[in-house]
């Protein structure tokens, strides 16, 4: 082995370059924070839903408003993670300081528009029409999620400076803290207890908050402990504004947020839809998506390593590793949802149990009937969005940020959303809107993999003077 990686490569001794071993290595970790994520959205809902049936019912339309409001800017933040893993595979460990730097300073410059959203995603809610008791609920959930908003672009840019040199435990060990705060505050908060009053679901947003900026701030802790960052003189080194670095991050990261963006948008739109359906195919709905949530977190975590690997080999200049190394991302990632198929096809009976909202005016038997069909249709398009996530993060930890936007977009917007709206106006069951999201997944992921399989994307150079 090299040194060429710094010393992140040499920690991993004989390991080959985009092994499987490899990917493995880093995917591990981000999983476990990822499902982390997903377990604590989990346990937020599953309170939400014994709190009332309009709580658990606004807890998705505010939640993915809230996410889409955050996922351009997070994300055009989050990609100064694969300069420092371009960086890192070069051994340029001063400029991955460097790449952290403008992440944090971008991360600044996204607070007040932040801000300015609020009053946005107030007037979508009353656009959008849902229930009294429904809008109420999403207002209330939103305006708490927007002070957690602001804690994820911070924690994007410092979660990129560990992860894209490979050191995803600390990433993991910080998502994990941050995930068990806000579980430990949901009952308390929800429910108050003693001096802490009940506040319903706002209180699941200011627990989501607190668990949010304690992420950041584990994460900022451990920066300050690094070489570059110890002393104040390389602190203002690392930290300075470097335009040429910070416009190329840019220009790679909106690509990159812009994906998102369209994905969590079209998502959103998908769930309002549903929000006009009966009460007991729209709460269906939203629990069965709090359960496919189980499923798609621990993806984004072996996406975000195929992102990790590919884009270390590329600063190496090793481009036919980064291909072994997407490829045996797609591997993990298909060996993953075997087990999902395997665990909640078996289980979905006491999950759908734990979601049944306390007083629902619907019956149990169809509402199990129905979340039963739900689970079946994500777990099958869950093969097509392994393609969708983790060659969509390879792709992108090799620059290819624009492709992967314009094409997932694409088949969004032209493919996916006319099909939705036209089942909804023909009147057709929740299940029909849903395979809907099965036609779209297959034929985005199927693009990505062409893409990746052409390797067009070998030729891209990300960072400067390479």
């Amino acid at each position: 082995m090299t040194s060429g990686g710094g010393g992140v490569l040499l920690e991993c001794g004989a390991m080959k370059r985009g092994s499987l071993s490899e990917c493995a290595r880093i995917a591990w970790p981000l999983v476990l924070a990822m499902t982390g994520n997903a377990l604590m959205l989990f346990v937020d809902r599953m309170f939400l839903s014994r709190y009332g049936a309009a709580s658990i019912q606004a807890a998705l339309p505010a939640g993915l408003v809230a996410f889409m409001v955050v996922a351009l800017l997070q994300n055009v933040v989050a990609y100064s993670g694969t300069f420092v893993a371009q960086y890192s595979g070069a051994g340029a460990r001063a400029a991955c300081a460097r790449a952290a730097g403008q992440g944090l300073w971008l991360a600044l410059l996204c607070v007040p528009l932040l801000l300015l959203s609020v009053p946005v995603g107030f007037w979508l809610f009353d656009w959008v029409g849902h229930a009294p008791e429904v809008l109420a609920e999403e207002k209330r959930y939103y305006l708490t999620l927007a002070f957690a908003n602001m804690a994820l672009p911070f924690g994007a840019a410092l979660s990129g400076f560990f992860a894209g040199r490979g050191r995803t435990r600390l990433v993991m060990a910080a998502n994990l803290a941050g995930n068990a705060a806000n579980i430990v505050l949901d009952p308390l908060l929800i429910w108050g207890w003693g001096p802490v009053p009940e506040m319903g679901i706002a209180g699941a947003g200011v627990a989501t908050a607190v668990g949010q900026w304690l992420i950041a701030l584990i994460l900022a802790a451990a920066t300050l402990r690094e070489p570059h960052f110890a002393t104040r003189r390389r602190r203002n080194v690392a930290l300075a504004w470097k335009t040429p670095l910070a416009l190329r991050i840019v220009r790679f990261g909106v690509p990159n947020g812009g994906h998102v963006l369209l994905d969590v948008g079209t998502f959103t739109v998908f769930t309002f839809v549903t929000g006009w359906l009966p009460q007991l195919e729209f709460a269906a709905s939203n629990i069965a998506f709090a359960i496919n949530q189980l499923v798609f977190a621990p993806l984004m975590g072996i996406g975000m390593a195929a992102g990790i690997v590919v884009g270390q080999r590329m600063g190496e200049g090793d481009a036919e590793g980064a291909a072994r190394g997407g490829r045996n991302a797609l591997l993990l990632g298909w060996l993953y949802v075997l087990l999902c198929v395997a665990v909640i096809g078996g289980l979905h009976g006491p999950i759908l149990r734990l979601f049944y909202p306390a007083h629902a005016p619907f019956d149990y038997a169809a509402y199990h009937a129905l979340g039963r069909t739900l689970i079946a249709i994500f777990l099958a398009w869950a093969f097509f969005d392994v393609l969708n996530i983790v060659l969509g993060g390879a792709l992108k930890g090799a620059g290819d940020t624009r492709f992967v936007v314009w094409w997932v977009g694409g088949v969004a917007v032209l493919l996916w959303m006319p099909a939705l709206f036209l089942c909804y106006w023909l009147g057709c069951h929740v299940a029909v809107l849903w395979l809907t999201m099965l036609g779209y997944v297959m034929v985005a992921g199927g693009g990505l993999l062409a893409r990746f399989l052409l390797g067009r994307w070998k030729a891209l150079r990300l960072l400067e003077g390479r």
